[in-house]
């Protein structure tokens, strides 16, 4: 049985259906048009009431929600504006002739928004922590924030979404006191008075409330607070092991075995500069005295052998085996260890400069009242 001839649209049909084509895009990009309306319009009255309540305050009342306060809520308003803007200008439908004005206008938008977006990231990353003082909440805030390694805290009395700034903080090498609960609040009578570190303690010891406190705020008795609450546990940091202690004999016999280890493991025979083979016993490290004090044992040689790119990599081995941790500087292979008798080796293949391999050992110091 033949099948019925497909039927071709005729031109009115294929008009008709690019018609409601156009009338969909139309109808969903003025939708789309709405939206971005409505989201520029309440992002500038948030500006509008932001800028408001600051400047009726002269700065001292802030809106806080989450960890975001009036300058970090602003910039990111001003984000959300550009981005609607931007949005709002790529869908708005003009004739050509205006093209000349709005593509280099959607152009400066789009250009603004990431700019905006990006320094918005780069200098907002707020932590927000509840001021404690024996377990329960003090009705006070401290917001952290930290540009590159110098933090800035605020301390605000919180009511509502309004908050009142009372006090600042600040610390060091990025660290932030409260949010880490490197911190110690004593309530005197009507008053709380509140001591902070400025820079971690590895130790992860209780903040003494010593001396003069950091800052003193009005304790509040205007609502019933939460009980039961905690900093968190502070975590002390690992306190590396001292390095162990060398004196020069020990040094000598560090340097010497670890030659000999060195040259064993390399593509015999291995030969200096005049084609002798090398006697690693025959060769005596130098001593020279440290800048701490006490001496530390060297060497330096120069040596070729069967295969000089195979021996490096064999030697490399060999010294990654040992315990030692890797680098690279000019050219050069170097490993080092802060606890071995011999703190640094260094290899560098000049094959194709003069056909040897150039390596140097350098001990610990040994101590100075030896």
């Amino acid at each position: 049985m033949a099948s019925a001839p497909m039927h071709a649209p005729t031109p009115a049909e294929s008009d008709g259906a690019d018609r409601v084509w156009r009338a969909h895009t139309l109808r969903l990009r003025r939708r789309v048009l709405g939206a971005v309306g409505i989201v520029l319009g309440l992002t500038i009255a948030a500006l509008i009431a932001i800028f408001a309540i600051t400047t009726s305050s002269e700065g001292d009342v802030a809106v806080l929600i989450g960890p975001l306060d009036s300058p970090a809520l602003a910039g990111l308003g001003i984000v959300i504006a550009f981005i609607a803007l931007g949005v709002g200008l790529c869908l708005v439908p003009v004739r050509w002739p205006w093209l000349f004005v709005l593509v280099p206008a959607r152009i400066i938008a789009v250009a603004a928004s990431c700019a905006a977006a990006f320094f918005w990231w780069m200098t907002t990353s707020p932590t927000v922590t509840p001021l404690l003082s024996d377990g329960c909440e003090t009705g006070y805030v401290v917001k952290e924030d930290a540009l590159l390694f110098a933090v800035q805290g605020t301390v605000y009395r919180q009511d509502g979404l309004l908050v009142t700034r009372v006090a600042q903080t600040s610390g060091d090498d990025a660290y932030r006191a409260f949010d880490d609960g490197g911190y110690t609040v004593a309530h005197d009578g009507d008053a709380l008075r509140v001591w902070y570190n400025v820079h971690r303690d590895p130790a992860a010891q209780p903040v003494a409330a010593a001396g003069e406190p950091s800052f003193v705020l009005p304790a509040r008795t205007d609502a019933a607070f939460a009980c039961g609450l905690s900093t968190g546990a502070r975590t002390p940091e690992a306190v590396p092991p001292a390095p162990a202690a060398y004196d020069e004999a020990e040094l000598r016999a560090g340097v010497s075995e670890m030659l000999a280890a060195t040259l064993a493991s390399a593509a015999a025979p291995v030969v200096d500069a005049g084609g002798v083979e090398i006697d690693p016993v025959a060769i005596a490290p130098t001593m020279s005295e440290c800048e701490s004090g006490g001496v530390r044992a060297g060497l330096g040689l120069e040596f070729a052998t069967a295969d000089n790119a195979a021996s490096v990599r064999m030697i490399l081995s060999l010294w990654d085996a040992a315990g030692y941790a890797p680098d690279r500087a000019m050219q050069t292979d170097v490993r080092y260890s802060e606890r071995l008798p011999v703190r640094s080796i260094s290899i560098h293949d000049k094959t194709t400069i003069d056909g040897l391999i150039h390596m140097s050992i350098l001990s610990a110091c040994s101590s100075a009242d030896e």
